[in-house]
């Protein structure tokens, strides 16, 4: 099978940013499907170079233009225009694809996606990794009426013309559904932990050393830092345990993105010395970064629509066996307050997350359970080949089906990756210990 994907912020583990395209890319290859890869140049995507690349056995097509979130908006929204374009009239791929993948955001790329998809004849599945437009309609972005309402249609429009839709939550699922989506063809992936990159064994307190943290409680927030992650409410957080006379802890915030000068003034004016925003890091030293900290911060401004995101440092954490403090009411703070893997800490209230860290850091034991809890999570729910095989398993079935038939997922296909609210986890080593595993009987 041949696979075309369009990415528009396609990055490996040799740059900074979610790996998911790359990650699912490898797994299709594993099962000996052909991948074309369609993104743009970006900073710190691992390949800078406009043109045609082969990376790790991917057939890669890197549009031109320039991306980085530091552009102003109307600058962001010209190149997504830029790469929707481009992407319609692509010529001379490397083997006509039989079925084509567009990953959103922007929702923009689902356009190309749909064109391609048509001039071949092959089916079109859509990724959702954010909800668009509502997302950009929330924060102020996207404040013109007469385009609001231009965007609105063509989701509804995609979603339409949509073989099949992957949802990245539980609550965009919901968003999806409710923009009109057919049930029968959604399929909810959410992002996956990478447990072989990020892993408790791995951890070592000397790769700190260059965050001078000595011997403190470090937690970390690594990820975009954009209006949408809110890090203010860090900062603050930060600030109340600077009030409160606590040197025991310090916070890392890694990233880049437009709020991060900002946020480092700001850190100055008030003079904190217990936060740090060192800036971005490739993926692949991030993992043994952050599986040497003591816990994970997870921040989103206080929108409704953020609460469905699908969070990579939520999972990064997770698989490095760190206990997890949430600020999002959506679907994760169930997941992690259900699973004893973690906190939920009020985004209106950033004295709760401080409260929160000082918890973690004066018991030890409190500690160690939630990061085992964690650690499990990532294993038994967010194992990336876990969820890498429901992605690769909807394409081939698609592609598959007839073109002028229903294309229908199985039930079987569709079924909840991610435990309801309340659903414990088995314990693996219990399980195998148990009578049910030695007499051959299916764990539930």
């Amino acid at each position: 099978m041949n696979v075309l994907y369009l990415h528009q912020h396609f990055a490996t583990r040799a740059g900074a940013g979610g790996t998911r395209s790359w990650e699912f890319s490898r797994r299709l290859m594993d099962r000996g499907h052909d991948v074309t890869m369609v993104a743009q140049v970006r900073r710190g995507g691992g390949v800078s170079r406009r043109g045609r690349h082969e990376v790790d056995g991917i057939h890669l097509i890197l549009l031109g233009g320039y991306y980085t979130n530091h552009l102003a908006n109307w600058r962001r929204a010209w190149q997504f225009i830029r790469v929707m374009l481009r992407a319609c009239f692509l010529r001379n791929l490397p083997a006509r694809p039989d079925v084509v993948v567009a990953s959103s955001t922007p929702l923009t790329i689902g356009v190309p996606g749909w064109i391609l998809a048509r001039r071949f004849g092959v089916p079109f599945v859509f990724e959702i990794r954010d909800l668009w437009p509502e997302a950009p309609i929330q924060l102020g972005v996207l404040r013109n009426r007469f385009l609001q309402r231009v965007a609105h249609r063509l989701e509804r429009f995609l979603y339409r013309r949509s073989d099949a839709i992957i949802p990245l939550s539980p609550g965009m699922e919901d968003g999806v559904l409710a923009a009109g989506a057919d049930p029968a063809k959604v399929v909810t992936i959410p992002n996956a932990s990478d447990t072989d990159l990020f892993d408790p064994a791995v951890r070592d307190r000397a790769l700190l050393d260059r965050f001078d943290v000595g011997d403190r409680f470090v937690a970390v927030h690594a990820g975009m830092m954009g209006p949408a992650n809110g890090l203010d409410y860090v900062l603050e957080a930060a600030r109340v345990l600077h009030e409160r006379g606590d040197d025991s802890i310090r916070i890392l915030v890694i990233g880049e993105g437009g709020t991060r000068q900002r946020l480092i003034e700001r850190a100055t004016e008030l003079g904190l010395t217990n936060i740090d925003f060192p800036g971005s890091v490739v993926k692949q030293e991030l993992g043994a970064i952050v599986s040497s900290c003591d816990a994970g911060i997870v921040s989103f401004a206080d929108f409704p629509v953020l609460a469905t995101n699908s969070p990579n440092k939520l999972f990064d954490a997770l698989a490095a066996g760190l206990p997890c403090v949430v600020n999002s009411n959506g679907w994760t703070r169930p997941l992690v307050v259900d699973h004893d893997a973690g906190a939920y800490a009020d985004v209106r209230d950033p004295a709760q997350l401080a409260d929160e860290l000082q918890r973690l850091q004066r018991d030890p034991k409190l500690r160690a359970r939630q990061g085992a809890n964690a650690r499990r999570l990532a294993e038994q729910v967010f194992a990336r080949d876990r969820l890498a095989a429901r992605f690769c398993d909807v394409l081939e079935h698609v592609a598959g089906t007839p073109r002028n038939a229903n294309r229908v997922l199985p039930a079987s296909l569709r079924e909840p990756l991610v435990p309801a609210a309340g659903v414990p986890l088995v314990d693996a080593e219990a399980a195998s210990s148990s009578p049910a595993s030695s007499t051959g009987a299916a764990t539930p």
